[in-house]
């Protein structure tokens, strides 16, 4: 008997961090593909994915449900010799990790497999999969951890992917994007807590531009922002107050991981083009915390046991 996934309009809300091909560990070497935090980079989960396309958000629809959400997209793994399809590899530092279960299925029409077993001594799991798969539905790959008692450790919720074949894999259009993770840290400005709709993409905090403006405006490192449509350019001026646009350090309720896009947009300082990366999340431009900091020296500092970012406009900017 399926069991039936509760119907529910997901946003994909496990963390990731994205290493191409990347080594976790050691013993990991033999297995690459694109590693991913869950839950988020502290957790002591993540898995990696091998022949990994893209990420994208996708709305499928049967006659009694709908699923409407973020899925990791692979190419259509070949099956291994006993008959199954390898998805993953799960790995944790977690010691108390014993056990894995997992109940696979279709998002819209449930369960259709089961995968349990123990982790391996060097903390690994291979996610493999009994069950047939096509390249025309969705599915999810949530799981949850015991220890040795039993006890529920660990759990991931809407792990989500879709399947294409190689030659599918190879016509599409690969941007460079990212999955944007909320920023979990505590943000202290001049001393001040102040709360910001922050992201952690690749392993770098990344701020709204317009938010950044904003708190240290009224200070020796304010700087204004303005968009010159004749050039698409964002144009960044040191030394002068920021003209709110609206909508500065804005929250959301529920954050969730977003898809965040490169900007296309070239920008200037003082008049002078840089380089610097710029993601597009939700119609705003984010940059690297210390990308701009380092363009308007603005201190950054960070408290590991607190799990604080200080941002201090009378201290110099220093390298990592």
């Amino acid at each position: 008997m399926r069991r039936k996934f509760k119907k529910v309009s997901v946003m994909l809300i496990f963390a990731l961090v994205i290493s191409v091909f990347a080594s976790i560990n050691a013993f990991a070497e033999e297995f690459k593909g694109e590693s991913f935090d869950l839950v988020d980079e502290n957790s002591g989960y993540k898995i990696i994915v091998p022949n990994f396309v893209e990420m994208k958000q996708v709305k499928l629809e049967s006659e009694e449900d709908v699923f409407e959400g973020n899925v990791v997209v692979m190419e259509k793994p070949e099956k291994n010799s006993d008959g199954t399809y390898t998805i993953f590899k799960v790995i944790t530092t977690d010691k108390s990790a014993k056990t894995l279960d997992s109940y696979p299925g279709d998002v819209l029409w449930g369960q259709m497999d089961n995968v349990n077993g123990d982790f391996s001594d060097d903390g690994s799991f291979m996610y493999n999969l009994k069950a047939e798969l096509t390249t025309e539905a969705a599915y999810r790959f949530d799981f949850f951890v015991q220890n040795e008692n039993g006890d529920s450790i660990f759990s991931v919720n809407e792990l989500n992917f879709m399947f294409v074949d190689k030659a599918g894999a190879s016509e599409t259009v690969k941007e460079d994007a990212a999955l944007a993770a909320p920023t979990a840290s505590k943000v202290l400005v001049n001393g001040k807590e102040t709360a910001f709709q922050a992201y952690n993409i690749n392993d770098n905090n990344y701020f709204k531009l317009r938010d950044l403006a904003m708190v240290v405006n009224g200070t020796d490192k304010n700087f204004e922002v303005s968009w010159d449509d004749a050039k698409n350019a964002i144009n960044l001026e040191s030394g002068k107050a920021y003209t709110t646009a609206g909508g500065e350090l804005a929250l959301s309720d529920n954050p969730v991981s977003k898809e965040a896009k490169p900007t296309n947009s070239k920008m200037y300082l003082d008049g002078q083009e840089i380089e610097i990366v710029a993601y597009n999340i939700d119609g705003n431009n984010y940059l690297k915390l210390r990308d701009i900091a380092k363009a308007f020296n603005i201190g950054i500092t960070w408290d590991s046991e607190t799990n604080t970012i200080g941002i201090d406009t009378k201290i110099d900017y220093k390298e990592e």
